[in-house]
Parts: structure tokens; C-alpha cells; sequence
């Protein structure tokens, strides 16, 4: 791995879901409540694993074929429901963010997730004071691993993409980040496919968040 002093990093832009916020738990449970009341068979964690990183709106119609939007008012008529029931960030990521913001870094969000899920729950998470820019999936967008929208994220950052880090815990991530020239991080904490990241062979890879710090030689304030 190389040493950041050599780097020279300025800013670290992270995907969202199973990279910040836990989203897996009570995406498991809105799928199959969702096949239960439209009367689809359940789809099982392993094959939504696999189909996790699509967009949302190809993600639901990948198992449900009918009505798209029966199928999407349904799933998120559930979601409203549930999804401020718990805190969602992972353990570690309020701090991180914190000191990578005490240590100058600038950062930000790139995620897929539609603006209408995404936004709602970024301000719920309380982190607009360490995040200088998140960008969530809206119409005219172009998905990941399209580096557009990374591109996009750099440039209001003001950094070149040798001077970027882009942590997330997909393949489409790490595509992206090679795409766009930036660095590129495996947040393998929550990953639902780390082979499929792996073979890729990012830059970073990291198990826990704390990790993230130990690789960035993040400073105590």
C-alpha cells in the first residue's frame, strides 16, 4: 500500500449504503415484505446481494416484474415506515468523519441511492457538518461506474483525482474511482460481494472503519 505522505491526498468521498449507513437489514426485511404483499416469492439474501449495487428503481424491478409502480409504492410505504425506527450509521463513521475534517481533509458522498431516499436520511445522520458535499442519484444522473457523478463531486471539492480517495463497498465503486483516475478504497466492513470488489484490486482495502484512520495517519484533535 502506499503511504499517504506520498499521496498527497486532499479529499475522501465515500459511497453511502454498506459504507456509512445500514441500509442491509432493513432492506432484507422491506423485500420481503414486499413479496409477501404483492404476492411474489421471497427472494433470498444471497441472490439480493448480488443485485444490491444496481440502481434502486432496476434493483426492485430485478425481482419484481410486475407493476413498477405497485411494486415501488409498496416497498416504500414500508420504508417510511421502518426506516427511522433505529440510528443507521455504522460505529465509527461519526468519528472518522470528524477527523478527517480536523485533519483538513475535505469530503463528501457520491451514492446511487435515489435523492428521495438518500437526502432524508443524510439529515437524519446529523453529519452536514463533516460532509462538504453529498450527492445523491436523481433523473438525469448517470450511475455508477460512470465516473461522471465522481467527477462532478471532485470538481465542487476542487481537487484533481490524484488528490481524491473514493472509499464504497462495491465493485461499481471501485470501478468508478479507476474510471474517474482517483484513488479507490474497499470499505469491506458491511460488503455484500467483497470477491467481486477485490478482483478489481483497489488501492485500499479496509475490514473495520478504524482502519481507514490508521491508513490516512488521521491525528487526534
Amino acid at each position: 500500500m502506499q503511504d499517504n505522505d506520498d499521496m498527497q491526498l486532499k479529499a475522501v468521498v465515500f459511497d453511502w449504503d454498506l459504507t456509512l449507513w445500514n441500509s442491509w437489514d432493513i432492506h432484507l426485511s422491506l423485500m420481503q415484505r414486499t413479496a409477501d404483499k404483492l404476492g411474489y416469492p421471497r427472494p433470498i439474501a444471497a441472490d439480493i446481494g448480488k443485485e444490491y449495487s444496481r440502481p434502486f428503481f432496476e434493483h426492485l424491478a430485478w425481482f419484481f416484474h410486475g407493476n413498477q409502480k405497485t411494486v415501488v409504492d409498496t416497498y416504500m410505504g414500508f420504508y417510511h415506515a421502518a426506516v427511522w425506527e433505529e440510528h443507521r450509521l455504522y460505529p465509527g463513521v461519526a468519528s472518522l468523519l470528524q477527523q478527517l475534517k480536523d485533519n483538513g481533509y475535505r469530503t463528501g458522498i457520491l451514492s446511487d441511492k435515489r435523492h428521495i431516499f438518500g437526502q432524508p436520511e443524510f439529515e437524519h445522520s446529523k453529519l452536514s457538518t463533516v460532509i462538504d458535499r453529498a450527492q445523491f442519484f436523481g433523473d438525469g444522473m448517470t450511475a455508477k461506474p460512470d465516473p461522471t457523478g465522481l467527477q462532478d463531486v471532485m470538481k465542487s471539492l476542487d481537487v484533481s483525482p490524484g488528490e481524491c480517495l473514493f472509499v464504497g463497498d462495491s465493485h461499481r465503486d471501485i470501478e468508478c474511482a479507476q474510471r474517474a483516475g482517483a484513488r479507490s478504497g474497499a470499505a469491506l466492513w458491511a460488503s455484500v460481494e467483497p470477491e467481486r470488489v477485490l478482483a478489481l484490486e483497489p488501492e485500499f482495502r479496509w475490514e473495520k472503519i478504524d482502519d481507514v484512520k490508521i491508513t490516512l495517519k488521521l491525528r487526534d484533535a
